[in-house]
């Protein structure tokens, strides 16, 4: 990216999300045996000093590259070798880090033709089998409900440990071969991430210019962005929980009563869906005001903050929202509310303004005394 860094803008891109990545060596030994046809073809080679020694060959299919990872060029291989999952996947629970964890158990299967031959010295073939060798293997993975598994063969091997030659009749009626399958399993579902980048531009075609071009051409412009609409920005921080306490006039406050909130500020660190609630149930009657309940309707993004306060932490935001009383039902405000999350206990303010920008409801700074709110740091989960 070099010094382009301050150009960056959040995008929303579609990609493959890895959710498990496992890869293994699975091996499994078979036992070749000649046919007597097999076996008179061999002894007549063997009886001959032209030819003789010969060697035993295997030939293994060739597998596709690692990447790209679709099953589009295993399926052209299918003939010759294949990898399966056997039955559905079952949930189990396992010992991990000196804990349990919940995954799930798939069964696959792993197949595979070899072709095997004999030759003599001078490379000529004698005679020739196909040899199928299967290994069947059971493997615990992340593997979710959504997501998608790969099953992948990179690599086969074939290995005759008795060794490849042979010198003198009578010519062995069997032998061992060693087949390895090299695998590669991954658990991948599609999602949308919010990343932080900038379009590309294609470099000007200046390695070679025999000819001038009077008429330019067109630049290359992507669809325009919609910031303002999406992806929207995270919050610094969120908020949550239920609490009252008293409000008084040495607090701050305009009314003396019992207010009480329900916040819920950026769950999953945004803001959409966040809720606010203020309800005042007001001790003094004598000044004519009553009980009244004011609902939030909307959030403010740029008016979110998450500040360090007495040991603790504090959000502030701003919005808009309707009050219901008996007076004034409906009536549209702003308000700023202040949370604060301290290991001392919880304290919040809440603000309401008409319409002429006038502060008609404050309920002072209120220590809480029943109930407690939670404020957090949404950047130590990024």
């Amino acid at each position: 990216m070099g010094n382009n860094h301050k150009h960056l803008q959040d995008e929303c891109i579609r990609v493959q999300k890895v959710y498990d990545w496992v890869t293994d060596a699975l091996s499994v030994r078979k036992t070749v045996s000649f046919t007597p046809e097999q076996i008179a073809k061999i002894e007549d080679a063997l009886d001959d000093p032209r030819r003789r020694p010969l060697r035993i060959i295997t030939k293994v299919p060739k597998t596709p590259p690692a990447f790209p990872l679709s099953n589009e060029t295993h399926d052209e291989c299918a003939e010759h070798f294949l990898c399966e999952q056997v039955g559905e996947k079952r949930d189990v629970t396992v010992a991990l880090n000196g804990g349990f964890a919940d995954a799930q158990l798939v069964e696959l299967l792993f197949t595979t033709d070899i072709k095997v031959k004999v030759v003599d010295r001078n490379g000529e073939e004698v005679t020739e089998l196909l040899v199928n060798a299967s290994v069947f293997e059971s493997f615990v993975l992340c593997f979710p409900d959504g997501t998608d598994l790969f099953c992948r063969i990179t690599k086969i091997l074939a290995r005759v440990p008795s060794g490849t030659v042979l010198l003198n009749s009578p010519a062995p009626r069997s032998f061992p071969l060693d087949i390895t399958f090299c695998v590669d399993i991954q658990v991948e579902a599609e999602v949308k991430l919010e990343v932080l980048a900038k379009f590309c531009s294609p470099r000007e075609n200046d390695l070679e210019a025999e000819e001038t071009i009077n008429e330019m051409c067109p630049t290359v412009t992507f669809p325009e962005q919609c910031p303002d609409i999406f992806p929207r920005p995270d919050c610094v921080c969120k908020a949550e929980g239920e609490a009252s306490g008293l409000t008084s006039e040495s607090s701050g406050a305009t009314e003396t009563g019992r207010a009480s909130i329900l916040v819920d500020i950026c769950p999953n660190f945004q803001l959409v869906n966040s809720k606010f609630l203020l309800n005042f149930n007001d001790t003094d009657t004598s000044d004519g005001e009553r009980d009244f309940s004011f609902t939030a309707t909307e959030f403010n993004q740029e008016s979110l903050c998450c500040d360090k306060f007495m040991g603790g932490k504090k959000l502030t935001i701003s919005g808009k929202g309707k009050i219901n009383n008996h007076h004034k039902k409906g009536e549209k405000l702003d308000f700023n509310l202040a949370l604060v999350d301290t290991p001392n206990g919880s304290l919040f303010e809440v603000e309401l303004i008409n319409s002429h920008g006038k502060k008609v409801f404050t309920t002072g700074t209120v220590t809480v005394d029943n109930g407690e709110i939670s404020v957090e740091n949404c950047l130590q989960h990024h």
